[in-house]
C-alpha cells in the first residue's frame, strides 16, 4: 500500500510538471514580437493629487504641456460636485476640461458612483443612509446633471459608467448589480452620440461587461503587495490580453476593448506620502517603469491608459527625483 501511495505520489508530480511546462509554452506562443503604436493616455485625479501634497492644476498643465498628454480619463467625482443635495460645484471639472480642450486634447469622462482611486466609491456623505431606491434614484439625478452639461463639451469624447462594478474593492454601499444596466441605457438615452464604456479587472475576470457597452477598459498590475509580500506577475506574457480581447469581441460583441488602467506607480500598504521611497521602490522603481513602458508596447492594443501621472509629478517637484517624468515623455512623443 506504501509502494502504491509513492507512485500515485510520483506520477501527480510527473503530471503537474507536465502541466506547468505546457502552461509556459503556451503563454510563450502568445508573446509574440510585436512593437505597435497605440494611443497613450493618462488617468488624472484632482483629490489624488491634493493628497499627494502637489497642486493640481499645476499636475495637469505639466501632463499637458511638458509630457504631452492627450487623452485623459477624468472622474467626475460625485462628492465634489455635489457636495450637498441641492448644491453643485462644476468650477474644479469644468477648468480640467476647458484646460484640455484648449490643447486639443480628448477625454473620457468617468461618472457612477464608484470611479478611479480609493476609497473607489466616491458617493457624497448625504446619501448615507438612503434606501436602495432613494439611492439609485439619487445616481440618477447625478448623471442627468454630468452628462446634460458635458455632452456637448469639445474635449469630452467617450463615457465610461461606474469603474470596474463588478469587481468587490473599495468602501461602498450596496447597489443592486443590475443597476449598472439602468446607468449604461440612462447615460446612452441622455447621450447617444458618444460611445459608452464601463472598466473591469484584466487578471481576475472574464470580461462579461462587454456584452453591455460599446467599449471596454480593463487593469493591468504587474507588481502588487499581497497577504505574502510583493507579488510579481512575471508570468502573464503582453499578448495574453489580446487574445482574451479577441475572444471577449467574438462572445460577447464589444467594438474596442482597451487598457484603462496601466501600472505606472508602487504599490503600498499605506498611503504614499506615508511610506518611504524604498518601501515605494519595492514594488515601482525606474527599472520597473522601463519594464513596464517595454510589456505596454507588446499588448497589441489600441489605446493604453496609464496610472500614476499625479506620481510622476509628486516624485519630481517633492522629492528631486524627474526620472519618472522623463521616462513618461517617452509615452507621449
Amino acid at each position: 500500500m506504501e509502494q502504491k501511495h509513492k507512485r500515485l505520489i510520483k506520477w501527480i508530480s510527473i503530471t503537474a510538471i507536465i502541466l506547468i511546462f505546457a502552461s509556459i509554452c503556451i503563454f510563450e506562443s502568445m508573446n509574440l514580437n510585436l512593437n505597435n503604436d497605440f494611443q497613450a493616455g493618462v488617468t488624472f485625479s484632482r483629490p489624488y493629487a491634493e493628497d499627494l501634497g502637489v497642486s493640481a492644476d499645476e499636475a495637469l498643465i505639466a501632463s499637458l504641456d511638458e509630457l504631452g498628454v492627450r487623452h485623459f480619463r477624468i472622474p467626475a467625482y460625485w462628492s465634489l460636485l455635489q457636495p450637498s443635495k441641492y448644491t453643485w460645484d462644476w468650477e474644479w471639472l469644468d477648468r480640467d476640461l476647458d484646460a484640455i480642450a484648449e490643447r486639443g486634447g480628448s477625454v473620457t469622462l468617468a461618472v457612477g458612483h464608484k470611479l478611479p482611486r480609493w476609497p473607489e466609491c466616491w458617493s457624497p456623505t448625504w446619501v448615507y443612509g438612503y434606501s436602495e431606491p432613494e439611492l439609485e434614484e439619487s445616481v440618477k439625478i447625478y448623471l442627468k446633471e454630468v452628462v446634460t452639461r458635458y455632452k456637448d463639451h469639445p474635449a469630452v469624447t467617450s463615457w465610461q459608467v461606474e469603474n470596474e462594478p463588478n469587481f468587490p474593492f473599495g468602501i461602498c454601499p450596496e447597489i443592486r448589480k443590475d443597476f449598472i444596466d439602468e446607468e449604461i441605457a440612462y447615460v446612452r438615452e441622455l447621450d447617444n452620440t458618444k460611445p459608452i464604456a464601463t472598466t473591469d479587472s484584466g487578471e481576475l475576470t472574464l470580461w462579461g461587461l462587454g456584452n453591455k457597452v460599446q467599449h471596454l477598459g480593463f487593469s493591468v498590475y504587474r507588481v502588487v503587495k499581497s497577504p505574502v509580500g510583493v507579488f510579481r506577475y512575471w508570468f502573464v506574457p503582453p499578448q495574453l490580453y489580446l487574445r482574451k480581447s479577441q475572444v471577449a469581441k467574438l462572445f460577447y460583441g464589444t467594438e474596442k476593448i482597451y487598457v484603462s488602467e496601466f501600472q505606472m506607480e508602487p504599490w503600498v500598504d499605506k498611503t504614499i506620502p506615508e511610506s518611504t521611497l524604498d518601501e515605494q521602490y519595492q514594488t515601482f522603481d525606474l527599472k520597473q517603469m522601463q519594464r513596464n513602458i517595454a510589456f505596454a508596447k507588446k499588448m497589441g492594443l489600441p489605446r493604453i491608459d496609464f496610472w500614476g501621472v499625479e506620481w510622476w509629478y509628486y516624485m519630481k517637484v517633492t522629492h528631486d527625483t524627474p526620472e519618472f517624468w522623463e521616462e513618461a515623455k517617452n509615452l507621449f512623443n
